[in-house]
């Protein structure tokens, strides 16, 4: 349940712009090389042999992986599109061509690609988490969440305006499917937040009495 609400937060955030558009971009730009031999043995003398594009567990994740490759070789496809190899290619004359090329060296597309990579890189991060095998993902996960969020806000230097849009994303998928009282009452028993009890929220201990007050009406019913 915890992992496919991170998912399904990804997925909202990544149909919304520049982070669908710049995903977008990159596909368009890995398709075109690819399917064209001498500019994909040009690139991967660039990019040592590296691919753009890296399949994961889930769409999402493969769109994050993706889009963390092309930032990693941000200076060698510069390079690449600036070449005299690729300049003097019958393929830099076409007009699919051209587009790629001023994409790739258009700040704006890179800008785009760090905004998504600051925001993706910490839901992957709590994905990481409460999908671990040894860690109870409910006493981690609303912290997980929260710190997230302040993260994004902090990266952004807190202008509203670059993450409003995520942050009622994350809040809607956060309220209707995971904010519950059982989720909340896990977070004092996490034993890496056990010593900042004091400062839960009174939600939070509302939470934790209400779930402790189901499971023993749940255990007098079901008494041997």
């Amino acid at each position: 349940m915890c992992c496919y609400c991170i998912n399904l937060m990804f997925g909202d955030i990544f149909k919304e712009n520049p982070y669908a558009s710049d995903f977008t971009k990159a596909v368009k730009i890995y398709s075109y090389i690819s399917q064209r031999p001498l500019l994909l043995n040009l690139m991967r003398k660039f990019t040592n042999e590296r691919n753009l594009v890296r399949p994961a567990k889930t769409r999402f994740a493969t769109t994050f992986l993706t889009l963390h490759s092309f930032y990693l070789q941000k200076k060698n496809l510069r390079k690449l599109v600036l070449s005299n190899e690729r300049k003097d290619n019958r393929y830099a004359k076409e007009a699919a061509g051209k587009e790629t090329a001023k994409v790739l060296i258009s700040p704006s597309f890179w800008n785009d690609d760090v905004q998504a990579l600051k925001v993706g890189g910490l839901l992957i991060r709590v994905l990481h988490m409460v999908d671990g095998e040894r860690k109870a993902p409910m006493g981690y996960l609303y912290e997980a969440v929260n710190r997230a969020k302040e993260t994004i806000e902090a990266s952004f230097e807190r202008d509203v305006r670059k993450y409003e849009k995520v942050f009622k994303i994350i809040d809607s998928r956060w309220s209707n499917q995971l904010h519950l009282p059982l989720h909340a009452a896990g977070h004092p028993l996490n034993p890496h937040y056990f010593t900042r009890t004091l400062d839960m929220t009174l939600w939070i201990q509302r939470c934790g009495l209400d779930t402790i007050n189901v499971l023993r009406s749940w255990s007098s019913i079901h008494r041997w």
